[in-house]
């Protein structure tokens, strides 16, 4: 599920046209992608650290995710 998860990601997060920055809440990358939360945080952590994705920052207290780059 490992690669095949970090490939769901990155495939929603480059479709994601949900605000106008293409940043995603890790609530809309689960409700796109299907993957539970537990599961979700550790292939976010991994992307991020392979520099695929990026945080975007923070609003009302929601981190949100875009690609890097």
């Amino acid at each position: 599920m490992s690669e095949e998860g970090k490939q769901k990601i990155l495939d929603f997060l480059g479709s994601f046209t949900g605000s106008e920055k293409g940043v995603a809440s890790v609530a809309e990358i689960m409700k796109g992608t299907g993957i539970d939360r537990q599961t979700l945080s550790k292939l976010i952590k991994e992307l991020e650290m392979e520099g695929k994705i990026a945080g975007a920052g923070r609003a009302a207290g929601v981190y949100g995710y875009k690609i890097a780059g």
